[in-house]
């Protein structure tokens, strides 16, 4: 890197810095280079952003906040556009969308969005939010989220027992077009018994 005050060589420096984001401290590697003509340390957009993501990457933890990719992909789960989800929510109508690439969202939203990957908690949200969606488009986010669950009940005759069991239906999505195995996630919903 060339110094922005003499063109001379400007040597990256990293130390262990301490900062307050939200009225809390969080401890980070920060990066800086200093010219080596003048000594005078400057930053520039990478290395203020890699300090940055330190810090938002242990709030997000800490807050159990989602990442922002992670927020994008559970609107794409369910094939909604981010303003379709800030209405939803009852957040601005860009706000989704902001969080998508990168805006840290409060703690309060932030847990809300992490709930609502789990289809029966957003089915709640989609419901509360019925007056503020336009023509059929409720409808269409609620035949979204039928066909995302289905409730299955079946009788394996070799080991002699029965068992209710949900099946969640896996977005159809790049990750699994290439995908052999089942698209389907079997998670018991009761515990089984023996059949006399």
């Amino acid at each position: 890197m060339n110094s922005p005050f003499t063109s001379g060589h400007a040597t990256l420096v990293e130390e262990k810095a301490t900062t307050t984001y939200r009225g809390e401290e969080f401890d980070y590697t920060r990066r800086y280079y200093r010219c080596d003509d003048t000594g005078i340390a400057f930053t520039d957009d990478e290395t203020d952003a890699w300090g940055l993501e330190q810090i938002y990457s242990q709030y997000r933890e800490k807050y159990g906040i989602p990442a922002p990719a992670e927020i994008k992909a559970i609107r794409e789960q369910y094939g909604l556009s981010a303003t379709t989800m800030s209405k939803i929510l009852g957040i601005g109508d860009n706000q989704y969308g902001l969080y998508e690439n990168g805006e840290m969202p409060t703690k309060n939203i932030g847990r809300m969005i992490a709930t609502i990957k789990n289809a029966d908690v957003f089915r709640m949200y989609v419901d509360m939010a019925k007056n503020q969606l336009k023509g059929k488009e409720y409808e269409k986010i609620v035949k979204i989220l039928e066909a995302w669950s289905c409730r299955l009940s079946f009788l394996v005759d070799n080991e002699n027992y029965a068992s209710d069991w949900w099946f969640v239906m896996a977005p159809i999505n790049s990750e699994y077009k290439e995908d052999t195995v089942s698209r389907w996630n079997r998670v018991p919903k009761q515990q089984s018994f023996i059949m006399a």
